[in-house]
């Protein structure tokens, strides 16, 4: 019976321990500017902006993309911009995937990784990852 009840309790235990370690959700940016909020879409992860801190100008005008190098797309507002595009999983990292930076209109190669309630988001000039940063983005609880 001791085994039984061990057996329950430590698969409860990475039960829970594989549901935090989950990408899915929304997440503070380290700087606390906005929040994203990663998806599934098929077999890829994506993420889009949820909140802003400041999501108007001083004149109560929505923030847009105007950075954005192509003039089609700098008319579109930043809140519920799809910033993550089309990272992949791979064991316990997501990569191959893009992120896009509206604060200067460019697209960085992307991979992540959840460190428990901290997701690793690293963003790089090459593909391999080398050139690049890692910014510290906060699980927010609901």
């Amino acid at each position: 019976m001791k085994k039984i009840i061990l057996t329950v309790a430590l698969a409860a235990m990475s039960f829970v321990g594989a549901f935090a370690q989950d990408v899915l959700g929304k997440w503070k940016l380290e700087d606390g500017s906005a929040i994203v909020e990663v998806y599934k879409e098929g077999d890829h992860y994506n993420g889009r902006v949820v909140w802003l801190a400041e999501p108007t100008d001083p004149n109560g005008i929505p923030y847009k993309d105007a950075m954005n190098p192509d003039p089609k797309l700098q008319s579109r507002e930043i809140m519920g911009l799809n910033m993550l595009h089309g990272l992949k999983k791979d064991g316990n990292k997501y990569g191959n995937g893009t992120i896009y930076d509206p604060n200067n209109g460019k697209t960085y190669f992307c991979s992540m990784k959840v460190d428990g309630d901290i997701l690793k988001v690293h963003g790089s000039l090459d593909k391999k990852g080398w050139v690049g940063r890692t910014m510290d983005w906060y699980r927010v609880k609901e």
